[in-house]
């Protein structure tokens, strides 16, 4: 893995991670639990977790996606991800970031029930959409990373137009979503904004890269 300073600098974070994790451990009660759903081995839904696995499990999955991003180039092939560098960097510090706050935000409701840490994360996850959707239309073509149809994958020119359009409809989700997390009355419409700020300039963005290629045409 080859430590850029993206990557350096989502270590740090991942580090931050599992430091506030072995803190809040320590200063949240015996009996304290973490709220993260799951499906336990009894096939039974569970709105809560214990705080020891509670706490270990966003470090985790922050240093999986870290390797994972970090270690890309070489499983596909560095030809793949030509001209994406600069986005992916972004993308790994920022999805760092995001656990770290989303850590913080768990770890601050077991100490105070009333503490709306859906509301926080789902913020931070604006700001990640906010930032990645700035940054795409700087995305050069590439096969790896970014809206692949086979008419942005095709063309150049209708690569660059499509990213720049995607990018500024992920902008105004990230907005919308920003404006939600401050006024929703209730988390299933957060979840339903998020799902639209996140998914819905990819789709339009695909549907956009044909329209363009006819008019090229």
């Amino acid at each position: 893995m080859k430590v850029t300073l993206p990557v350096a600098i989502s270590l740090g974070l991942v580090a931050f991670t599992v430091a506030l994790a072995v803190w809040g451990y320590v200063v949240l009660p015996a009996d304290a639990t973490i709220a993260i759903h799951y499906t336990g081995l009894d096939g039974r839904s569970h709105p809560n977790m214990p705080k020891g696995p509670g706490l270990a499990l966003l470090p985790a999955v922050s240093a999986i996606v870290l390797i994972s991003v970090a270690t890309s180039t070489r499983v596909l092939g560095r030809r793949r991800w030509e001209g994406t560098a600069e986005v992916r960097g972004l993308l790994v510090t920022t999805l760092a970031a995001l656990f770290l706050v989303a850590e913080g935000a768990l770890i601050a409701q077991g100490l105070n029930p009333r503490f709306d840490a859906f509301r926080w994360i789902f913020m931070a996850a604006a700001l990640l959409l906010l930032l990645v959707g700035n940054a795409l239309g700087k995305v050069r073509h590439n096969f790896a990373l970014g809206v692949r149809t086979y008419w942005t994958l095709s063309d150049a020119r209708v690569w660059d137009k499509t990213h720049r359009f995607t990018g500024r409809v992920m902008v105004l989700g990230a907005l919308a979503l920003a404006a939600f997390c401050a006024f929703a009355p209730n988390h299933g419409l957060l979840i339903a904004t998020l799902v639209l700020a996140a998914a819905g300039p990819v789709v339009a963005g695909a549907v956009y890269s044909a329209r363009i290629a006819a008019r090229e045409d």
